[in-house]
């Protein structure tokens, strides 16, 4: 694949995300960055069985932060959501996933 292929398919995947969440993502790090920082401290994240729980649990309450604080227009049972629902978590797991694991690993062990 030439370069010139390779930046269309790049610009017609990046295009399928919602302008509305593209422009958001900024507000998706802070919240991330606001969940380590404030609600899964070292001293209560144990509880979970594994970096991979909390990372689940994490990204599933991001999400859900970010519908009401920004998409609550949107219907949560529609296909726009669902797209959106699993774009902001598969954002979190490419950024934040090993650091949210390795955090677990280093306050939980194993």
């Amino acid at each position: 694949m030439n370069l010139q292929e390779h930046i269309r398919r790049v610009i017609k995947e990046e295009t399928k995300i919602p302008i509305r969440l593209r422009r958001r993502f900024k507000h998706l790090d802070d919240e991330v960055d606001f969940r380590m920082g404030r609600v899964y401290t070292p001293n209560n994240i144990c509880r979970f069985e594994s970096g991979e729980e909390l990372l689940e649990v994490m990204s599933d309450a991001v999400a859900d932060s970010m519908y009401y604080t920004y998409f609550s227009d949107v219907d949560d049972s529609s296909k726009e959501w669902g797209m959106m629902y699993r774009t902001m978590v598969e954002y979190i797991n490419d950024k934040y996933g090993d650091k949210i694991k390795e955090y677990y690993h280093i306050n939980c062990g194993n």
